[in-house]
């Protein structure tokens, strides 16, 4: 038993009766008591008539002591031995991450962000747990905004703090897409690590069928997730595709469109692949060959700042000369000047529309890879 969960049953138990609890593990040792409990003791005796062993799933926690006179505590043991069991299988159940479940959590974070060559094994592995990848799912991100939301970038939490607000937080997420999607309950909830979850969300037995309906209340998740949360969340979103490849490319989706939308629009949003168009697969697994094309062009434009700077504002005002010209507080002409001598530097003329896609596309590229 942890500091947290003992503190958690002595604080419950405080409601139940003013009595001397403290909660003991294995060896006698008090990992959480009530203000008026005054033993100093190092090891209390697990053994004696006012310690009862706390069971949970037919294994022993550890024990609550009652320092109260023997007729006291033979009348409220029995009964503050039930509720610190029931208080426990709360926690357990509510706030607490199981062994397994991070086991889980960790294999399907190897899965989707690991080598291919271990996706078969992992899998394997999974099924073991009950996780079957093969079924007809796809991919969700969610981020929550605030990062002290976790307790991620917080001093002083108290031990297992940080991991009890995240099994609320997964819990909470749970719960919405069960109450959520009832005609297609067998949705997933892995903690990512950081700030992210992962939702497996249940496409049922038609899942082409149901991608339309499935697309369309989006927006009804994002904003029910947030509310549940009561944390502003942003979402990513990919495609249904079958079998366990089709997963990991869903995932791979979800992770750019999470990422390609937070770059373009901003925080608090639901962002879903398609919503991209054409550029979506330019980020999605971005190949080397383009990274490196786009680190030469942003190169050649970074020794020439006011060209940076200018080119930016011609992409974002749809190669308008007149309203770049005006937004940049420059005559028409130094603006088609600075313009040749873009097309100069990087080989790329802004005012040939594919050229201009490229260049488009270098920057936004270079925002995407960091």
């Amino acid at each position: 038993m942890d500091v947290l969960l003992a503190e958690k049953i002595v604080d419950d138990l405080k409601k139940f009766s003013d009595k001397k609890y403290a909660v003991l593990d294995d060896c006698g040792e008090v990992l959480g008591s009530s203000k008026k409990f005054s033993i100093e003791h190092s090891h209390l005796d697990v053994g004696g008539k006012k310690s009862f062993p706390i069971h949970l799933d037919k294994k022993k926690l550890g024990y609550l002591y009652i320092d109260e006179k023997v007729d006291i505590v033979d009348k409220i043991g029995p009964i503050a031995k039930s509720m610190a069991e029931l208080i426990a299988q709360q926690v357990r159940y509510t706030e607490i991450l199981t062994s397994d479940e991070k086991r889980i959590d960790q294999l399907a974070y190897e899965f989707f962000q690991g080598d291919e060559k271990d996706e078969i094994e992992i899998a394997r592995i999974l099924r073991s747990f009950g996780i079957n990848l093969d079924n007809n799912r796809v991919a969700i991100i969610l981020e929550i905004s605030d990062s002290d939301y976790l307790l991620l970038n917080s001093e002083g939490v108290k031990e297992g703090e940080r991991e009890a607000r995240v099994a609320r937080a997964k819990r909470s997420i749970e719960d919405l897409l069960g109450s959520f999607y009832r005609s297609h309950p067998n949705n997933l909830v892995f903690y990512f690590g950081g700030n992210n979850f992962l939702i497996l969300k249940d496409m049922g037995d038609k899942p082409k069928e149901y991608q339309k309906e499935f697309v369309e209340i989006l927006e009804a998740l994002h904003f029910n997730l947030k509310s549940e949360l009561m944390v502003s969340v942003t979402i990513g979103v990919g495609n249904f595709k079958s079998g366990t490849n089709g997963l990991r490319e869903s995932f791979k989706e979800a992770k750019t469109a999470l990422k390609l939308g937070k770059q373009m629009w901003g925080e608090g949003k639901m962002f879903h692949f398609d919503n991209f168009g054409v550029v979506a697969p330019l980020f999605s697994g971005s190949s080397n060959e383009n990274i490196t094309f786009s680190k030469k062009v942003i190169k050649s434009l970074e020794e020439h700042p006011e060209l940076f700077q200018t080119l930016k504002e011609y992409l974002d005002n749809d190669l308008s000369l007149s309203r770049t010209a005006t937004k940049l507080k420059i005559h028409r002409n130094t603006l088609v000047y600075r313009i040749e001598k873009i097309a100069e530097v990087t080989d790329l003329d802004p005012k040939i529309f594919e050229d201009a896609f490229q260049l488009k596309m270098s920057l936004m590229l270079a925002r995407y890879n960091g």
